[in-house]
């Protein structure tokens, strides 16, 4: 993997904060379904035989529906974790360059080479 490639930890929790929006709206979604599209209020003669599949139906839509909530969140969860562990090694390597110079300009001030 010689490429070369910039992570930006802050473009990563933006898109975090996203993915927590989508997954929040899988809710809304599911909230609808159950309350409006479960709803067998109106039906009476032989579409009263249909209640129980529908209601089936809207509940599964209903459990999908948080199924995809649960892992949307996840993988934003995972992102901002992602994030996090490149600021961490960032800041590590920006010690250690450090660390380096340090060690080069004491080499250079006992008479070493430049």
């Amino acid at each position: 993997m010689a490429e070369k490639f910039r992570v930006e930890p802050e473009h990563l929790r933006g898109y975090a904060g996203m993915l927590e929006r989508n997954a929040q709206h899988f809710l809304a979604i599911r909230q609808h379904a159950e309350t409006k599209g479960s709803d067998t209020s109106g039906f009476t003669g032989v579409l009263a035989l249909l209640q129980p599949v529908v209601i089936a139906v809207g509940k599964l839509y209903g459990e999908t529906l948080e199924f995809a909530n649960e892992r949307l969140t996840g993988v934003s969860n995972a992102v901002k974790e992602s994030a996090e562990v490149y600021e961490k090694d960032d800041q590590a390597n920006s010690e250690r360059i450090k660390q380096v110079e340090s060690i080069m300009g004491e080499a250079t001030s006992l008479g070493g080479r430049e």
